[in-house]
């Protein structure tokens, strides 16, 4: 289980950051909200465990956005998951909505966002559902920023 929550919010947060056009080199801090989550067929202390540990409060990881890496694009970012493609990406005037789909594990995922971007920060909602052994539909508010040049850690 551990896991599926790991592979589900590095997705959660990969995506957007892979959303925006013109990603500025630096240190990024990316804080996601999960809204809403429901667990159909799970065991009743599973389910109230996941909600627990995700629905109450914010996820914020920070991570360091390379010259390199920011001139590979957006969909080139995403690739590091090579269990997840794209089925649907579209970005034109501050605006981005996109899906894509992992496999991992016999488990599927799907994950759907859409917000705006700019060239230092970025707002989603994300819509994530997972389907195999761990049925779960979760919605995420996602928000991005850039804080300065690279921190060395």
């Amino acid at each position: 289980m551990a896991r599926s929550l790991n592979w589900m919010l590095t997705s959660l947060l990969i995506i957007p950051v892979a959303a925006q056009a013109q990603v500025t080199p630096g240190q990024w801090q990316t804080t996601v909200k999960v809204t809403k989550m429901d667990m159909p067929g799970a065991p009743p202390q599973m389910a109230e465990m996941m909600k627990r540990s995700m629905a109450g409060g914010a996820h914020t990881v920070s991570s360091c956005v390379t010259p390199e890496q920011a001139a590979q694009g957006p969909r080139e970012m995403v690739k590091q998951n090579k269990s997840c493609k794209f089925t649907k990406f579209s970005m034109s005037g501050g605006k981005f909505s996109t899906e894509m789909t992992c496999v991992q594990n016999g488990e599927a995922m799907t994950v759907r966002s859409a917000g705006n971007y700019g060239p230092t920060s970025y707002s989603a909602t994300s819509t994530m559902t997972m389907t195999g052994r761990m049925k779960m539909t979760s919605t995420s508010q996602v928000a991005g920023r850039r804080l300065g040049p690279c921190t060395g850690k």
